[in-house]
């Protein structure tokens, strides 16, 4: 039967999906930049030609330039003028911190080895993070690819797998994953961490011990959250992944019936653990030691129980804080946000949800409850969900909320749900409702990512 179904889907093989995916995200990458070319123009401004060097030429004008300008000045908006100002001149003022340093570094490096050291345009710098962010993006496609397959149910399910990458590739990140911006290294990064994570545990449970194997896949977890959070702040929230096994060990701890194998797995999640937390930390020590110990006068955030650059710019000048952003006038961005919201929402706690009801069953010893369509089956692993979940919160309460469009680009659990709603059309009430909910899924990611592309590349909000 499996034979059968991957006959027809066409994905039976890695060479097939391999190319299916590929064909499927060069095919989407050029709508988007079709339609972001055929734009008019950024209109109300033109600092993008005035950085670039160019002449200011009327709106009407705009299409007649050459093909390459329009690509450049397309990608060349909102926080990519931080990113490729960054990589051209170095930080040079307070809010840039603000923006991942090494992330401009990496544009810089990438227009080195392909443009050679020197003075140069800034153009070349938006083309580096051009190749930067499609590069990864498809790079994160097929790591997305490997995760959804290893902790899928049933186990190794390519078509779910398969689908949940086809997702990530029109994500309603859009072209945030193709221009100048850190989002698609960030899903590479952060799918990369949950990977080694789930190869880790998937192997305890095969060799029924931990071995130096583990503590190389709990390595290489940890470094790969810790270049996620180099890259954004939010990759700081899978620590909670690590924090989910602590705390389930903890209770051999307070019994005192720790073995050697439960020792050296904590120890190990530990270190792992430590790794992003130190990668949040060390760029905030950097800029302490810049500003407070070898700047005189110091900045004011110096002086805090605390200090912090990151939390005093976005304090300072975008007013980011805890409900400072529930306002009358925000209220068409949290509209925006809603859908994205709700569906992050919906599929962790999916996820969360069967294991719950199970243990409360477990606990009452009462018959295990029958969950509806698979509730809590559809991956293992379900605490892999719980940092999307964290995410939604800290979005709603203490971001730009409209910025969760693109961050949830980086999050698995919720293309893999969506995946199992559009391969399972069950008859049953809720498996109808799924059935909905994945159709609107697919369709706003589609429209959003679309629509937002047109308005990045045209310099208007949301962004």
């Amino acid at each position: 039967m499996k034979a059968e179904k991957d006959r027809r889907t066409g994905i039976g093989t890695k060479g097939n999906w391999v190319a299916h995916l590929f064909l499927a995200f060069a095919l989407w990458k050029a709508l988007l930049l079709s339609l972001a070319v055929l734009c008019p123009g950024p209109g109300y401004d033109t600092s993008a030609r005035i950085l670039l060097g160019e002449t200011v030429h009327p709106p009407d004008q705009a299409l007649s330039q050459s093909l390459l300008d329009r690509v450049t000045r397309a990608h060349l908006r909102w926080d990519a003028f931080y990113f490729a100002g960054a990589a051209q001149r170095g930080y040079v003022y307070e809010q840039e911190w603000a923006f991942s340093r090494p992330y401009s570094f990496l544009m810089a490096a990438v227009k080195d080895l392909l443009w050679g050291r020197g003075e140069t345009p800034l153009k070349l710098y938006v083309w580096a993070g051009i190749l930067i962010s499609n590069l990864f993006h498809l790079i994160s496609v097929m790591v997305l690819f490997r995760l959804a397959h290893a902790i899928s149910r049933p186990h190794n399910n390519r078509e779910i797998a398969f689908i949940s990458s086809a997702l990530h590739i029109i994500s309603p990140a859009g072209f945030f994953l193709s221009a100048p911006y850190a989002e698609s290294l960030f899903s590479t990064l952060n799918f990369a961490g949950m990977l080694f994570y789930v190869r880790a545990r998937q192997t305890e449970k095969t060799l029924g011990a931990w071995t130096i194997s583990q503590d190389a896949y709990m390595a290489a977890s940890g470094i790969a959250f810790g270049l996620a959070t180099l890259f954004r702040s939010n990759g700081l929230l899978s620590c909670i992944i690590f924090l989910y096994d602590v705390v389930q060990l903890s209770r051999q701890i307070f019994a005192m019936k720790l073995s050697i194998h439960d020792a050296r797995r904590i120890l190990s999640t530990c270190v792992a653990g430590a790794l992003p937390v130190s990668a949040f930390i060390a760029p905030q020590a950097f800029a302490y030691k810049q500003f407070c110990m070898d700047h005189q006068p110091s900045r004011p955030w110096c002086e805090e129980l605390i200090p912090s650059i990151y939390t005093w710019v976005q304090d300072y000048y975008w007013n980011v804080g805890f409900l400072r952003y529930w306002t009358v006038s925000n209220i068409p961005l949290f509209l925006i946000a809603a859908p994205m919201l709700w569906l992050l929402s919906c599929t962790a706690i999916t996820v969360l949800q069967g294991p719950l009801v199970t243990l409360m069953s477990r606990t009452n010893k009462e018959p295990p409850i029958q969950l509806a369509d698979g509730a809590g089956r559809i991956c293992d692993f379900r605490h892999l969900a719980i940092p999307q979940l964290a995410l939604v919160v800290a979005a709603a309460t203490s971001f730009h909320v409209q910025i969760i469009n693109r961050l949830s680009s980086g999050y698995p659990i919720w293309y893999i749900v969506v995946a199992h709603w559009i391969a399972h059309q069950a008859t049953s009430p809720a498996g109808r409702q799924h059935s909905l909910y994945s159709q609107f899924a697919l369709r706003g990611a589609v429209m959003y990512a679309i629509i937002q592309g047109m308005l990045f590349a045209s310099f208007l909000p949301p962004a």
